[in-house]
């Protein structure tokens, strides 16, 4: 259950309560759940989980010897407007609703953790008919389980290969098996895979094979040769000796795996070592994989916007973070001091692995000679990536005022919004915004615009009608925080607006400009084929030098707005024929083209499908299943 209370900025510090008319946060549950802090502009800036919603959403708002409780930034209780809370069940199940609300969300305050090396793991996806095994670097796929993560990638990929071999994967790239047809392709026919698309196996008998490689890379090789073995003497008692010699052929190929491949740990004990450095705005935390007592690989983590925290909130936002996804969890995880919820995390993490998972700090010996390397292997990843990021900030710095200069601009462009128009003819005009904070793309602040009020081909009053309705808010405040990931970019003042377009474009929104009265805002345009620009100091235009490093930054974020516009152009064509396909057939109307949609991508993806795929599509019967198939496939 969502509830919202909205605040005063008035903290009445007596009672440890905010008024808003007659709501208080005394009416906040006692229950365990996760709350919700938001700007005056209903931006989420926070989340946290808590055991008891009503102490530790009050605490914020009460101050002891000067300080707040769960002090943040010095201003970041003045910025808390409104407060949402979810009551959950259990502290454990706030402690994953936590997790995936920061990942989705992404809060200016709540720490952002970025791996300094990316390590491959093993991927295996969840939720689809007949599972995938892969390589990646990319731990944020949907629903996936990892194993890892690996030194040698060159070893991963070969375990992979042996594996698809004698299981008989899929290594279609797609969640759905096959090329897009029921008849299977050349691995079918040379024995690499039981062809799925084209129904060879069942959904049960290839979801066996891949819990074996599960329980394969959590190092139980024994039980799954155990398992083959019980299953061939099984075939070898009912005389089907040709599936027996199959299995027998698998058992010999899985000891020869185990004898030639590299990147397999043993079932020994599993440890991992945690250090902490941290520094006023960042933290690193260091990893040290320790498997059957030796140390088999080395993680640098970097945590963004953590100098608040101590490092036992900080190695306990790792924790949550990084082990979430993961299938090859420790036994036990050895940390430089006491961590936050180490009971809570403890259990959570003893659910996922399925057995005792312990959280220790070692006092004496081996095990705290290995916490104290990991700590000076922060320390100093810690001082690399302040000495790093100080000389690309100063470049940065030093392109920006180049750009400043070069353009006699008012600002430094620390804020870029570029605009595109795209269309076809007439049909399915739009625009884009693309962004650019501090010279870095942020795609999260992109948007879309659907050309409303401009009929024919006039990109002119195209791009005004854009301009007009992102700036509409021209008059009121801007907010002037800059930092990236927040929700609503219309609430950040740009320095710097692109157009792309030539000298009709740029003096279309000139007049604009003058005629709303913008005067901070600076305005140039990029013709695309010439490279050249018009600006106040440039009104008949200047051709841009392409190997001038603060030139490349505009020509970034135009490129990025003109394949943002001609992406979402391409969307709406295609759902435009999509639907206009769907509409001569007969019996189909709105609510199951809906339905239809939710499925599929494109008019390729309808043409994939087979009858029996159509008639799983909620809503559709046999009779609308053939009816579609025939319309589509002629």
């Amino acid at each position: 259950m969502k509830n919202t209370l909205a605040v005063n900025e008035k903290i009445n510090k007596r009672t440890g309560y905010i008024k808003s008319g007659k709501k208080y946060l005394e009416i906040i549950p006692r229950k365990p759940g996760v709350y919700i802090f938001k700007d005056s502009g209903h931006i989420i800036i926070y989340i946290g989980k808590a055991k008891n919603l009503y102490k530790r959403v009050r605490s914020y708002f009460q101050e002891r010897g000067g300080n707040f409780l769960y002090a943040k930034p010095p201003d970041f209780a003045s910025k808390i407007k409104s407060i949402d809370y979810i009551v959950t069940d259990s502290e454990t199940e706030a402690l994953i609703l936590e997790s995936n609300l920061i990942k989705e969300n992404r809060p200016r305050y709540n720490i952002d953790l970025k791996d300094g090396k990316s390590y491959p793991f093993i991927a295996i996806t969840a939720g689809e008919e007949f599972p995938r095994v892969f390589l990646t670097r990319n731990r944020n796929i949907n629903g996936a389980k990892y194993f890892g993560p690996y030194t040698d990638a060159r070893a991963v990929r070969k375990t992979i290969e042996y594996l698809r071999k004698i299981f008989k994967l899929r290594d279609c790239k797609k969640a759905r098996p096959g090329k897009g047809s029921d008849t299977p392709c050349l691995n079918y026919y040379i024995d690499l895979c039981k062809a799925p698309c084209a129904g060879k196996i069942s959904p049960e008998k290839y979801g066996k094979n891949i819990k074996l490689i599960e329980l394969f890379l959590k190092g139980k090789d024994r039980t799954v040769v155990d398992k083959l073995n019980s299953e061939m003497k099984n075939y070898s008692k009912n005389e089907e000796f040709e599936k027996a010699a199959e299995l027998k052929d698998r058992i010999e190929s899985i000891n020869k795996l185990n004898k030639g491949q590299k990147i397999f740990f043993t079932s020994g004990d599993k440890w991992d070592f945690l250090s902490v450095a941290k520094d006023k705005s960042d933290s690193v935390v260091s990893l040290f994989i320790y498997r059957s007592g030796k140390l088999a690989l080395v993680s640098n983590f970097t945590m963004n916007n953590s100098g608040y925290l101590n490092k036992g909130e900080i190695l306990s936002a790792f924790i949550t973070d990084y082990y979430k996804n993961m299938n090859d969890i420790p036994d036990k995880i050895f940390c430089e001091v006491r961590i936050e919820n180490e009971r809570l995390i403890s259990v959570w993490l003893g659910g996922r692995a399925g057995r005792k998972v312990e959280l220790l700090v070692p006092k004496i010996g081996e095990k705290k000679k290995i916490i104290k390397m990991a700590g000076r292997n922060s320390v100093l990843y810690l001082e690399k990536k302040k000495f790093e990021k100080g000389i690309s900030r100063a470049e940065l710095d030093d392109d920006l005022l180049k750009l400043k200069e070069f353009l006699g601009l008012k600002n430094t462009p620390g804020v870029i919004e570029c605009y595109d128009i795209s269309n076809l003819k007439d049909s399915f005009p739009v625009g884009s915004m693309s962004v650019a904070i501090d010279g870095k793309l942020k795609n999260t602040n992109y948007r879309h615009f659907k050309i409303r009020s401009v009929t024919g081909q006039d990109d002119c009053k195209m791009i005004q009608e854009v301009i007009a309705r992102r700036f509409k808010y021209i008059g009121s405040s801007f907010n002037k925080d800059r930092e990236p990931g927040r929700k609503d970019i219309f609430n950040i003042k740009p320095d710097l607006v692109v157009i792309d377009g030539g000298k009709a474009q740029y003096n279309t929104v000139k007049n604009l400009f003058d005629k709303k009265k913008v005067r901070n805002i600076d305005l140039i345009s990029i013709a695309k084929k010439e490279e050249v620009i018009y600006c106040a100091r440039y009104p008949g235009g200047i051709k841009l030098d392409l190997s001038d490093r603060h030139a490349r930054i505009l020509i970034k974020v135009r490129d990025e707005a003109h394949r943002f516009a001609v992406k979402y152009h391409r969307q709406l064509r295609d759902k435009h024929m999509f639907n206009s396909v769907l509409d001569d057939i007969k019996g189909i109307g709105e609510k199951k083209k809906k339905n239809i949609l939710e499925h599929i991508n494109s008019i390729e993806d309808l043409r994939n499908m087979t009858v029996k795929d159509l008639m799983g599509i909620k809503g559709l019967g046999y009779k609308d299943a053939v009816n579609i198939h025939r319309n589509i496939n002629g």
